[in-house]
């Protein structure tokens, strides 16, 4: 499954789908049935192993988080430069107790909105036994995978590191 901001053009462009799109997506209140529908119908298939995992970007990365605390059959989570959504009383370790799939996290130097909430989930999932990995590539700027040109040069090198960690992690866990 894969989550993608409604922002995010292909291409390294940004921006390309319009406002009206943003608001459908933020509007979605059945998410997490939608996922629960697409890993159900995607273990019926012939060369299924029975293992899920999901990759998001920005609002998808923050959507892949919040699937593998909401999703116990889940077998990996890949978030891209998103956090773990807090409510009300939340706190980090309430919201993340029932992770149990790993979780990769690939965040921009250059984000401070996302990255001010890093520490806080690391100290969490620790705290909990949980699998996070966490990488950070300097100088890239939120939606490096979108924005490959940009950052000087940053966003292409993360874009370029990060992407087989991604594969790699899929491997470990999904085979």
């Amino acid at each position: 499954m894969l989550f993608r901001s409604a922002g995010a053009a292909p291409g390294g462009r940004g921006g390309g789908v319009g406002g009206s799109v943003g608001t459908a997506i933020q509007g979605l209140t059945d998410l997490m049935d939608r996922l629960d529908a697409a890993m159900a119908y995607g273990k019926t298939l012939a060369r299924s192993n029975g293992k899920t995992g999901v990759v998001g970007f920005c609002w998808g990365g923050t959507g892949s988080f919040n699937y593998a605390a909401a999703q116990p059959g889940l077998s990996a989570a890949v978030v891209y430069y998103g956090n773990p959504t807090l409510t009300g009383e939340m706190t980090y370790e309430t919201k993340l107790a029932n992770v149990k799939a790993p979780v990769l996290g690939l965040y921009a130097g250059n984000d401070m909105r996302i990255d001010a909430t890093i520490p806080d989930t690391e100290a969490a999932m620790k705290k909990l036994g949980k699998s996070y990995e966490t990488h950070i590539y300097e100088g890239a700027g939120h939606g490096f995978m979108s924005a490959q040109a940009g950052a000087g040069g940053a966003n292409l090198k993360a874009a370029q590191q990060s992407w087989p960690l991604v594969v790699a992690f899929y491997k470990k866990h999904l085979n």
